[in-house]
């Protein structure tokens, strides 16, 4: 057996197989001895067929089927004795299969990178700094009396947070395309869930106004085939819709989740939630941005198996957020290559992160995950039984030890590498525009 490992660096490997003619006549033998006990051949009583009239009809196969069946288990120990980490199944080429003589195969395979980090100390990333002004209480007021406000029709002109029922025809080049026709379609101005623009060109309009609008669809569009062109779409008003914001008394409070009568009290209460909220927010975008300037320092290949893992993940995870069930995900709904930049993205990131965890030899802290664990239990009624029930689940453990695991690499690499602090807007850090 020849093994020609390129470089530790490279993830795509060859190997050159050689399987004994001796071991394939044997084990040939062997299979066309219980094919002719087992054989139902007419002219002859089962299992009476003479070995060379079952070899005449079932030789070929089994040969075939001992040959691959050899090499898979030659290749299995060879990758066991050079302690190899195969990240897929392996390609077995015949080159030279001819009766009586060792079979010769080439076993082309992937394999987990072999990395080096760049000295942590050498990185550098961002960590934002974001507090609350009373402006974003406010607006956060704002908007849960919103949320929670009546609809109703206005003959006024249409303004920032107006909802309009309208009928618009999308044309390109003068054509319509598929999805881009609706009838009564509900958009509120200011959601940005409208291609850039068409929110904007709704401004002013009242019940029964027409308009146009010219526009360009994003060059990252979902729908390929529509990205960067530019459409037409012919609008007609229905329906101008205008919020009537409810009361800010114990009423409204109550059906936010907070039992008070006092505003003030209220208040607190919001900016405590929205300040829980912040440092998960926070945290997340430190975090991203400490991964970006690992990947930046460390540049290496990944298996293409590994990514198409993640890919399919990444599928399953949009679908039941969408409440699909994941069985039922079709390709042109999701398109593969939408995902592949990302998932390539966090798999070099799980390479790097095992590195460093291996690299430092780091182990789950007991401490962290009775503290992640008892974080998660708070907010339910009885948080001692759902503690309990943690630590009884292997599987939700592991998961547990799994995050904390992630925590503690985040640590020690913020322990080591240089952190520029940057200030940004509460509004730019929940939007996720920024950073």
């Amino acid at each position: 057996m020849k093994f020609s490992f390129k470089s530790k660096q490279d993830i795509n490997q060859t190997i050159d197989i050689s399987v004994p003619s001796k071991d394939i006549e044997a084990q040939v033998l062997v299979k066309l001895k219980a094919a002719q006990k087992a054989s139902k051949l007419k002219g002859f009583r089962k299992g009476k067929a003479p070995i060379d009239v079952v070899t005449s009809i079932y030789g070929p196969e089994i040969r075939q089927d001992v040959l691959w069946d050899l090499a898979s288990k030659t290749f299995t120990k060879l990758a066991q004795e050079k302690q190899l980490k195969i990240v897929s199944r392996p390609n077995l080429i015949p080159e030279k299969i001819e009766e009586g003589k060792d079979a010769k195969f080439k076993a082309t395979f992937e394999v987990y990178p072999e990395i080096s980090i760049t000295k942590i100390n050498k990185i550098n990333y961002i960590n934002y700094l974001c507090e609350i002004t009373d402006n974003d209480l406010e607006k956060t007021i704002s908007n849960l009396q919103k949320r929670l406000s009546k609809w109703k029709s206005s003959d006024q002109p249409s303004e920032d947070g107006d909802q309009l029922k309208i009928n618009f025809v999308g044309k390109i080049d003068g054509e319509e395309f598929e999805g881009g026709t609706a009838d009564d379609f509900q958009v509120e101005i200011g959601s940005k869930s409208m291609i850039e623009g068409f929110e904007d060109g709704l401004l002013g309009l009242q019940k029964d106004d027409q308009k146009t609008l010219e526009l360009k669809f994003p060059d990252d569009y979902g729908k390929s085939e529509l990205a960067g062109k530019p459409v037409c779409f012919e609008i007609k008003v229905n329906e101008v819709l205008s919020p009537e914001y409810p009361d800010l008394d114990e009423e409204f409070f109550k059906s936010t989740g907070i039992e008070t009568n006092d505003y003030e009290t209220f208040k607190k209460e919001i900016k405590s939630k929205l300040e829980d909220d912040l440092v998960n927010i926070i945290n997340g975008k430190t975090k991203q941005s400490l991964f970006d300037a690992l990947l930046e320092s460390n540049h290496f290949e990944v298996p293409s198996a590994m990514i198409d893992t993640e890919v399919t993940n990444m599928m399953h995870d949009t679908a039941r957020r969408m409440g699909m069930d994941p069985k039922d995900i079709k390709e042109d709904l999701f398109p593969k290559e939408t995902f592949i930049e990302e998932a390539t993205k966090r798999v070099k990131v799980g390479v790097l992160l095992n590195k460093v965890i291996e690299d430092k030899e780091l182990k789950p802290d007991p401490e962290k995950v009775r503290e992640i664990i008892e974080e998660r239990a708070k907010n339910y009624k009885d948080p001692e039984q759902v503690i309990n029930y943690f630590y009884s689940d292997d599987e939700q453990l592991r998961n547990i030890e799994s995050i904390s695991l992630e925590e503690q690499v985040i640590d020690a690499l913020k322990e080591e590498a240089k952190a520029k602090d940057e200030s940004i807007t509460y509004e730019d850090c929940v939007s996720g525009t920024y950073g």
